[in-house]
This record gives structure tokens, C-alpha cells and sequence, in this order.
């Protein structure tokens, strides 16, 4: 998943909130020399990933765009489901997305010298731009895809894929909802353990 569903699982835990940031930045075990709570986001966010990756409802998603996008499909599928989520959000908070966004732009604000320079550079294009807000509607989602699709080694056509999100918006959303019925109670129990 990507951004704004690993911040939502985190709750309202502020290690977590960093920590599911910080994991996409630190490799291996090179964050042992950051505060325990802080340690516990990156081995959620590594533990979210690995779930996700092997859930069968995200299977289905991936196998929908892979013929397109082959080795990028998991990727894509990442940035729909924070769609469904942002587009879907009433369903899942009481507070509203954009009161959520700034919240989370505010911890990770204050956090920042904690944050190797690529972290920081994140944070700040996150805020500026609101990603977070913005992966509710399709132009947010296109710009994410732009973004990853830049930054690829190889042309990947990921800029193209918000047009297979308006195709199969009510399949990705089929896949998403039990998916993530599954993943919140795994969160829950995994939080107690780690």
C-alpha cells in the first residue's frame, strides 16, 4: 500500500506515523539508532508490505493491470488502493481526510531532523502538493503515477494507468475492501507484539 493507507494503519501513535514513513528510507537494519517507537513503525510498514504482498484480493488487483505494466503492477496497485481509501474515507474515519492529511503533514514536521535528507525532500513535496488529500480524486492519482513513473529506470507507462483506475475502479474497489477488512485486524494484533 502507499502512503496515505500506511498512515492511517499506524493510528495515532506518532512513532508509527514516522516509522511507516522512514521504512521506504532506511534498508536492512540501519535504523536501530532511532527511538523504539520509531523502530516499530518501519518493522509495521515492513510487515504491512509483506501481507499485502501476499493477500489474495491484491493478488486480484495486480493481475488486472500486470499484461500492462508487468513488474510495475504491484506498484500501481499501491496508489489505487490509497484511492479507494481516500475516495472511500467516510467509511473509515470520522474525522475528515483533509483534517487527517494536515495532522500527519504536522508530525512528520516535527520529526524531521530524525529524517535523512531523501525523507525530508518527501515530506516537504507531500505537504506542498497535499498527496494525501489528493489520492481521493483522479488528478492526485494521476500526478502520483507521473511522479513514480519519472523516477522509474525504465519506461513504464505508469503515468497512462489512471485510465485503468477509472476502468476497473468498481473491480480495485471489489479487491480493496475485503483486503483491507483483513489487514486491519492484522495490524491490530501485530501492534501488540512488536
Amino acid at each position: 500500500m502507499n502512503y496515505l493507507a500506511h498512515f492511517y494503519l499506524a493510528g495515532e501513535d506518532e512513532g508509527l506515523i514516522v516509522g511507516n514513513l522512514l521504512a521506504d528510507f532506511v534498508k536492512g537494519n540501519k535504523y536501530t539508532h532511532l527511538p523504539e517507537n520509531i523502530q516499530r513503525g518501519i518493522l509495521l510498514h515492513r510487515n504491512i508490505d509483506d501481507f499485502t504482498d501476499h493477500h489474495a484480493q491484491v493478488e486480484k488487483t495486480k493481475s488486472r493491470l500486470r499484461v500492462k505494466y508487468r513488474k510495475y503492477a504491484p506498484v500501481i496497485s499501491d496508489v489505487f488502493y490509497d484511492y479507494i481509501l481516500g475516495s472511500n474515507w467516510h467509511e473509515y474515519s470520522d474525522s475528515g481526510l483533509q483534517n487527517f492529511s494536515s495532522k500527519i503533514y504536522k508530525t512528520l514536521d516535527a520529526h524531521l531532523e530524525l529524517m535523512p535528507m531523501q525523507a525530508q525532500m518527501t515530506v516537504a513535496y507531500m505537504s506542498k502538493n497535499d498527496w494525501l488529500y489528493n489520492y481521493s480524486n483522479y488528478f492526485g492519482i494521476e500526478m502520483a503515477l507521473k511522479g513514480l513513473s519519472r523516477r522509474a529506470r525504465f519506461e513504464t507507462n505508469m503515468h497512462e494507468a489512471v485510465e485503468d483506475l477509472k476502468a476497473y475502479r468498481q473491480d480495485i474497489e471489489n479487491d480493496f475492501k475485503p483486503f483491507f477488512i483483513d489487514i486491519q485486524s492484522y495490524v491490530k494484533e501485530l501492534t501488540l507484539k512488536i
